[in-house]
């Protein structure tokens, strides 16, 4: 039913958006894919056969594409509100590191770097970004990254910390899908 409004709301955002629900669709997604993303989760689950029969989504490669558009969406139209710019770039952040573990999961993944705790990706991580990276909305992403396309990328007088933090952590996304395949 998320995936179902997200269409709905997302084809009216041109005339009007609701701060609090796009917000509330991030956390939907951020939540499923820490359940759902993944080489762990069981590809035959219930929830992979219901999104087929109800939506379409046939496999990860298709869920992924959704989660990328909504990131663009987002992007696009709502560059100037930083809450959900922020939680829309920390969602490609987390897809771009491929791992769908928790941040505070205690994974026997996590080890102690100089900024304390980091994951070290794993074989079925590497497998998520790769989907990634062969999505067209990513190699969109990767070719069409100016202020044309995303407005928060676009330097004015009024740049602020959070403006450069969120240019941070998109082109260290970026940079992470960009590099997927060097090893």
């Amino acid at each position: 039913r998320v995936l179902q409004l997200m269409n709905l709301t997302d084809s009216r955002l041109a005339q009007a958006g609701n701060e609090k629900l796009e917000l509330a669709m991030l956390s939907f997604f951020e939540q499923f894919r820490k359940i759902y993303i993944g080489d762990q989760v069981q590809k035959s689950s219930k929830l992979y056969r219901r999104l087929s029969e109800v939506l379409g989504l046939n496999d990860e490669t298709m869920v992924l594409s959704v989660f990328i558009g909504k990131i663009i969406t987002n992007l696009k139209y709502w560059g100037r509100c930083e809450p959900i710019t922020s939680k829309t770039l920390q969602l490609l952040n987390d897809l771009s590191i491929g791992y769908p573990f928790p941040k505070n999961s205690g994974h026997s993944n996590l080890r102690m770097g100089e900024e304390g705790p980091r994951r070290l990706a794993g074989p079925g991580a590497l497998c998520v970004v790769r989907k990634l990276v062969k999505l067209s909305a990513v190699q969109f992403m990767l070719n069409n990254h100016t202020s044309e396309h995303f407005s928060f990328l676009g330097i004015n007088n009024q740049s602020n910390l959070t403006d450069m933090r969120c240019r941070t952590t998109f082109y260290t996304a970026l940079g992470r899908l960009l590099m997927v395949d060097l090893g």
